[in-house]
């Protein structure tokens, strides 16, 4: 939405700001929309963003009013407080909520805040229904259903049923069901048959549902055939592939996210003096060294102790000894860097990319995406200019 860039700083004031952060992450937008017309080019249908977790640690609310600007209507949140964030934005997309509900306070505030409400209960319907008869307006839901993932949802063959009765409720309206594969290609096929002959039991009892959708990110590259009305990638729009085979399935993902921090401190160490905790280190001639004041608490992973790389100086160096909560330190003999200046962390690409550093570490990209700290600040690029600023105020 244009109007969220609007009401941001200047380009000017944006990296006057940016010249004290110690650290911060940078989304380049223009991969985002690149990765974004790859996905609709593949699918052919709507495309409704899963932007959980802080948009996989990329920012909720911007990411959404960029995307909000390229034509993409619903999202969908796996949070309460997320769709009431993406609200106070003020930003009025359509929000798909699969957080349960569980008061009469959460019913009311989802159906005045105008969100579509996931439901696979009658329970959470009848709710939803008292509270939209109560403001006197339409509640819009969508039907989880369990086609054979036994993790959340209405069991497939239980599910016209509930359908039929959730359609019947006053004040509501069912505006989509949808479903997630385990994502073993033969049991998906299963699933899908599972999908499609509910929905040709609904259109027998004369109940048309106008929103199928089955495909999240690891179907778009892998089961065309599960596409229906609607795909939901996720992590795959930031420009990350879920999995290393993913790479050469047709559809080109650019990453959008680089976290960059500064020199907190330069200094030369001796030969055979250690650096970080349990003198992991040793230096093996005398060589001077960076401290970088940003650690796993702010996303960078505990699990790159003596294996992580960084850019620094226009050149790829080692993380010496341990990454700390909120330190770690880099080797910079010979080159010419001082305190305040940039290291790149996590880089779009290359060796220290957030594929790359995930690998290292020994743990999903997934999990290095969602644990990147809200509380550091963002900056998002257009075109190389800063247009937008995300940073926690300080009280």
């Amino acid at each position: 939405m244009s109007a969220y860039f609007d009401s941001q700083p200047s380009p000017v004031e944006i990296g006057e700001r940016v010249r004290g952060f110690p650290s911060w992450f940078e989304v380049d937008l223009d991969q985002l929309g690149h990765n974004l017309d790859e996905i609709r080019g593949r699918a052919g249908v709507e495309v409704i963003p899963c932007v959980k977790a802080n948009a996989y640690g990329h920012g909720l609310v911007p990411v959404v009013a960029y995307l909000m600007r390229r034509g993409v209507g619903r999202f969908l949140v796996a949070k309460l407080w997320e769709a009431v964030q993406l609200r106070e934005a003020g930003l009025d997309c359509g929000i798909i909520n699969m957080d349960p509900l569980f008061t009469e306070g959460q019913f009311e505030e989802v159906v005045s805040r105008g969100v579509i409400q996931t439901v696979f209960r009658r329970e959470t319907a009848e709710g939803l229904s008292q509270a939209a008869v109560g403001l006197g307006v339409e509640a819009e839901v969508f039907v989880k259903v369990d086609t054979g993932l036994n993790r959340v949802g209405v069991r497939h063959g239980e599910a016209a049923d509930l359908i039929e009765y959730v359609s019947s409720l006053p004040g509501l309206r069912v505006g989509g069901m949808f479903s997630t594969f385990t994502e073993s290609h033969e049991f998906d096929e299963v699933q899908l048959s599972r999908m499609l002959a509910l929905d040709e039991e609904l259109r027998r009892r004369g109940i048309v549902v106008p929103s199928k959708s089955m495909a999240s990110s690891n179907a778009l590259f892998h089961f065309p055939e599960s596409y229906l009305d609607a795909v939901r990638p996720g992590i795959m729009l930031l420009g990350i592939y879920p999995e290393a085979g993913d790479r050469g399935m047709g559809i080109e993902l650019r990453a959008s996210l680089s976290f960059k921090a500064r020199l907190e401190h330069v200094k030369w160490v001796e030969e055979d003096e250690a650096v970080t905790y349990s003198r992991r280190f040793v230096a093996p001639r005398r060589m001077r060294v960076g401290t970088v004041h940003a650690g796993y608490s702010d996303g960078y992973p505990r699990g790159l102790t003596k294996k992580g790389v960084v850019r620094v100086g226009g050149e790829v160096r080692a993380v010496l000894g341990t990454v700390s909560v909120n330190h770690h330190v880099v080797d910079v003999d010979g080159l010419d860097v001082g305190v305040g200046d940039v290291v790149e962390l996590i880089s779009r690409e290359g060796e220290n990319s957030l594929e790359a550093l995930a690998g290292l570490a020994g743990i999903m990209v997934y999990k290095l995406c969602v644990e990147l700290n809200p509380l550091i600040p963002r900056v998002y690029v257009e075109g190389d200019v800063p247009v937008a600023l995300w940073e926690p105020r300080l009280v």
